[in-house]
């Protein structure tokens, strides 16, 4: 019987959408909020700082988390801010470096792509959240995406990410 009502409200709203009508879709608050800061960032004249987890490229949450980084890079791309990725595995620094060159010739901006912006740490998980660390106290991004599997260092990370006044959206 339940498969039976769900079958049914498919149905109904793929007819409903065929026929043209607006489906009311909810904007999701993370994600609006990711254009926001970056225009910050890019209006302070500061870099933004993507960290795409401390897991390798066979997890689904870094998978998502390239989703989520080709759009990053497209805005930060289109504006013309400093995009750094430091990534904890060479797969995931592979995969991050061929995302952010895409999103770079996707809005037709290929000499903003660097290559060196989007580096490997270490497979350690505590010193690859110091290297971090250490690049959020350096380069003083006005914006920080955590964006994929996080441990124990999620709070080292929200910290530093704090002290240094960035806004941080995580996920």
């Amino acid at each position: 019987l339940l498969i039976a009502i769900l079958f049914a409200v498919i149905i109904f709203y793929i007819s409903h959408a065929r026929s043209g009508k607006k489906l009311m879709i909810r904007r999701i608050p993370g994600l609006a909020a990711v254009d926001d800061a970056i225009g910050r960032a890019t209006e302070m004249g500061k870099p933004v700082l993507y960290v795409p987890g401390i897991m390798d490229i066979d997890d689904p949450q870094t998978i998502a988390s390239m989703s989520i980084l080709a759009r990053v890079a497209e805005k930060t791309a289109e504006y013309g801010t400093t995009l750094f990725v430091p990534t904890c595995h060479a797969m995931a620094m592979t995969m991050a470096q061929q995302v952010v060159k895409e999103s770079a010739i996707r809005v037709g901006r290929p000499d903003w792509y660097n290559i060196d912006n989007i580096r490997y740490l270490t497979d350690d998980q505590f010193g690859y959240v110091s290297a971090v660390d250490g690049i959020m106290l350096r380069d003083r991004p006005a914006t920080n995406f955590y964006l994929g599997a996080f441990y124990a260092e999620s709070l080292i990370l929200a910290e530093t990410g704090h002290s240094t006044g960035a806004i941080q959206i995580a996920g």
